[in-house]
């Protein structure tokens, strides 16, 4: 074989031969049809295993949505729905809900242990080719004055400790036949820094490239500098409406964050000299969400999760879910009990808006953070944004850049819409 011919490296099931899928899918799928070629399905089996490793590998949460049209078309033609029914008989695969005009069928991968073997098969390499071109295409991302300032920073993203990287996850995920240890292994071992890039801007103007899928223990193996999380950044985000709801004066507001001697009643009592009448629950909301404590609360009352589960409910079940009659969530009901005021703002919100409200309070993160990039990039500053955090790079760029003057850009643009936030520092390796 000379050196210079192509070959691809292929995703495989250890433990489930070609050879008992073929067979069982002859057997099953052969009745009133034209008996399928074994050696065809062999290489349609290993090249759709492939494709289904890899793509639910590289999930963050183990499955992937894949595109029937086009797999039918171009690569399994009449045998695609019956491979998928086989597979799923089989336990290798869970096949989930279609979509129409939001995403494709939703696979899971049951299966985890994989192996991996290089391949010269040309069609193999063809497909594979077939998909990439198909897979720019659709992720191509416009190009404009923001997204070119962008790269310009993303792409000094380096994997600088790579085999502390992979031991790391080798001695803390001690079950190797699992979604989350291949999850892990490929954001280190895929991670190339030629297809460094923006993969997608969605919707609310939330941009995604290998660092907003990145496990947070595995950043410290790549070139951070250091990163300024907003605490409570979503929650923070409705003070913005809150505020305006009940015409509380900015500078009152700036007060109760700048001074922690300031509690619920001395803020009520300063604005009844004015003759506002704020709620004590929407000022306590206002307070807490500005000090970054407002999840204290529910991680305390749900002891038995883990912080960031009792956040992700939170989130999920008070601000995202629809108004139901029917069925509240403990999670809601213990924010009604807490904030009975503030509810009502979120319900009637959520009643007035064509957008749904979480996806309101993205779209005004992305703005905010599209500001404070902007400022950043003025300052001949390397830095990113995951979602609601600055990410900025170790690099000769940023030797100048102080944790002082990023907090003090992130606090202006905040306080020009009249928020208050709390920002966290978290050093690099």
């Amino acid at each position: 074989m000379k050196k210079n011919t192509p070959k691809i490296t292929i995703a495989y099931l250890k433990d489930i031969p070609l050879e008992t899928i073929c067979e069982r899918h002859i057997l099953s799928f052969s009745d009133g049809k034209r008996k399928p070629s074994k050696t065809i399905l062999m290489h349609k089996y290993q090249y759709l295993l492939h494709v289904i490793i890899t793509r639910c590998k590289q999930s963050d949460e183990g499955h992937c949505h894949l595109n029937a049209q086009f797999y039918r078309d171009h690569i399994f033609h009449d045998h695609w729905n019956d491979m998928l029914l086989n597979l799923s008989y089989l336990g290798i695969i869970n096949i989930g809900t279609y979509s129409v005009g939001k995403h494709s069928t939703t696979i899971t991968l049951m299966k985890w242990n994989v192996g991996y073997m290089t391949s010269h098969n040309v069609k193999f390499i063809k497909w594979a080719r077939g998909e990439a071109d198909r897979r720019k295409m659709f992720e191509q991302v416009e190009v404009t004055p923001f997204t070119r300032k962008y790269m310009e920073s993303l792409t000094c993203l380096r994997l600088t400790r790579k085999d502390d990287a992979l031991v790391y996850i080798d001695e803390t995920i001690a079950d190797k036949q699992t979604h989350s240890y291949q999850y892990h292994r490929s954001c280190i071992d895929d991670f190339k820094e030629s297809d460094i890039r923006i993969y997608k801007i969605d919707e609310q103007g939330r941009i995604y490239h290998h660092l907003t899928s990145l496990p947070r223990s595995l950043r410290e193996f790549f070139n951070i500098k250091y990163e300024l999380d907003i605490s409570n950044s979503h929650p923070l985000l409705l003070n913005h409406y809150l505020v305006k709801y009940y015409s509380i004066p900015s500078n009152i507001i700036r007060e109760a964050k700048a001074q922690y001697h300031y509690d619920v009643e001395v803020v009520s009592n300063i604005l009844k000299h004015n003759e506002i009448d704020v709620p004590l629950d929407v000022l306590e909301y206002i307070i807490k969400t500005q000090r970054g404590t407002f999840y204290d609360d529910f991680v305390s009352e749900f002891g038995d999760m883990e912080r960031s589960e009792v956040k992700k409910r939170v989130f999920a079940q008070v601000f995202y879910s629809h108004i139901t009659d029917s069925y509240v969530s403990k999670f809601c009901k213990s924010f009604i009990r807490k904030y009975p005021n503030v509810w009502k703002v979120i319900r009637a919100m959520k009643v007035s808006t064509d957008d749904k409200l979480p996806h309101t309070m993205m779209k005004a993160e992305s703005l905010l953070f599209r500001l404070i990039l902007k400022e950043c990039w003025s300052r001949g500053y390397r830095v990113v944004n995951l979602h609601d955090a600055l990410v900025v790079f170790d690099v000769e760029a940023n030797e100048c850049v102080t944790v002082a003057e990023l907090t003090t850009i992130i606090e202006q643009v905040y306080h020009r819409f009249g928020l208050f936030p709390s920002v966290k520092v978290e050093l690099g390796a």
